[in-house]
């Protein structure tokens, strides 16, 4: 199937912009289609509303890829109970017509579908979660990833290799300021550059999260894809580092790395209802694949975050003067 492509949804978002060139070095005799949502797209990417149905047969029945890479989603936890019609529309609908598409026209495909750790919900109240954990999703964005695995599970053909990549918590630059760490690195930026007072607004600090750096989480799904042939036909796979951090021990290591004092202060706004306080994972069936955790620090993720935003900063006020 080597002359058959590969189809990465989702090339323009965070964790599709970093495997899009991860792809063409591990699989360079595999064509590498990266779409977009369109009509406007850079040269050399295909435009295509995968929510509707006529553009993703179209898609798939042109490339009839060997591997489909599913990135494309709804991806603000924070923001989706706004916009639960578009949560629906882009991470259900969207799921349902390429599993659809696949079926008909790359049935033999191998298709790694990446989900959310947001599919435990509740059940991470009850500590450790793995892969056979019940999910028991809370709100617009977390039930939406449960209804696209099913769509997945239920509607590719048994001739199709499925799985499923569930990941934590993972950060690095080029992340949008609805996430928080991205939100306290930007604020920090603007600090620094004098633009706004050196008053951080935050969210829950006491909440613990799992976190990875996203050339990581990048990296695993590659080394995923290199291993097709050992997966079952269907599998699950948390993505985790496997153990908890504070939101407010990252904060501080950035507070640590900034050039200016800052007081913090609670934002209502930033603050979610029936927050989870603590999420992560068991690592044993991913480590069984491949060498696990990945070594790249925390510290180091935080630094090239804060760099990346202080960029950002002088970009935007070298274009502004």
């Amino acid at each position: 199937m080597n002359d058959r492509p590969i189809v990465l949804t989702g090339s323009a978002g965070f964790v599709g912009k970093i495997i899009a060139p991860m792809l063409l070095e591990a699989f360079p005799d595999m064509p590498l289609v990266e779409v977009m949502r369109g009509p406007e797209v850079p040269d050399g990417k295909v435009a295509c509303d995968l929510s509707i149905k006529d553009q993703i047969f179209n898609l798939i029945e042109k490339t009839r890829p060997a591997i489909v890479v599913h990135l494309a989603a709804y991806s603000s936890v924070g923001l989706s109970r706004q916009n639960a019609e578009a949560v629906w529309r882009d991470n259900v609908t969207a799921s349902v017509w390429l599993a659809q598409a696949i079926d008909a026209f790359a049935p033999d495909a191998f298709v790694l579908a990446a989900s959310s750790a947001e599919v435990y919900g509740r059940a991470l109240n009850d500590g450790l979660v793995t892969e056979a954990t019940r999910p028991r999703p809370a709100g617009p964005y977390a039930c939406s990833k449960v209804a696209a695995e099913h769509a997945f599970e239920v509607m590719l053909p048994d001739t199709a290799k499925l799985v499923i990549a569930r990941p934590f918590n993972h950060i690095g630059a080029g992340q949008t300021e609805t996430f928080a760490i991205a939100s306290f690195a930007a604020q920090l930026a603007r600090m620094e550059a004098g633009l706004v007072p050196p008053v951080l607004k935050v969210g829950n600090l006491s909440a613990a999260r799992d976190i990875m750096d996203v050339r990581d989480v990048a990296a695993t799904y590659v080394e995923l894809l290199k291993r097709r042939d050992q997966l079952p036909a269907r599998s699950i796979i948390n993505v985790a580092r496997g153990e908890a951090t504070t939101i407010e021990s990252l904060l501080e290591k950035l507070r640590a790395m900034a050039t200016v004092d800052v007081k913090v202060e609670i934002d209502p706004t930033r603050l979610r209802p029936n927050e989870i306080a603590v999420a992560t994972a068991g690592t044993d069936r991913i480590a069984a694949l491949m060498p696990w955790p990945p070594q790249r620090s925390i510290d180091e993720t935080l630094r090239e975050v804060l760099e990346d935003k202080r960029r950002m900063v002088r970009k935007a006020a070298a274009h502004a003067g």
